[in-house]
């Protein structure tokens, strides 16, 4: 009798650990998730700061801009060409105004951090990049 409490014990926590992971990644791919500013850093063939801004119109269309900074403080700001937002991944690109390239990047969100990897000039230089929220 004590084999089947304890069975039955291990298929219900089973079941509990698998609706609690169903609904923590239901609710981080809400457009909410990534909403808001961000800051953080890029490195790779080129490294910085920079700072991406994901706001939704009433329509609850995605929309942005990445403000690349330099070491010297210069901002560059550029709205973001395309962007997506779907099981958890994030996706868009931009024109680089310094080098007039695109660039792309995707990532996901985990650990309040959003996370990913970057390319431009045709997938010649390519890195990684993190940011942190910084405001709703």
């Amino acid at each position: 009798m004590s084999i089947k409490i304890l069975l039955s014990a291990i298929i219900l926590l089973v079941v509990t650990f698998q609706t609690a992971q169903a609904q923590t990644s239901v609710k981080n791919d809400t457009l909410t998730t990534v909403a808001g500013k961000w800051a953080g850093t890029y490195s790779g063939d080129s490294s910085g700061k920079f700072e991406l801004v994901l706001n939704q119109d009433s329509s609850k269309k995605l929309m942005g801009q990445v403000t690349m900074i330099t070491d010297d403080g210069n901002r560059q700001t550029a709205s973001l060409k395309t962007i997506s937002w779907q099981n958890g991944q994030l996706s868009a690109t931009y024109m680089d105004p310094a080098e007039d390239d695109e660039v792309s990047f995707t990532g996901s969100y985990a650990n309040s951090l959003l996370k990913g990897t970057w390319k431009s000039d045709g997938g010649q230089a390519k890195g990684t990049w993190q940011l942190t929220r910084s405001t709703r």
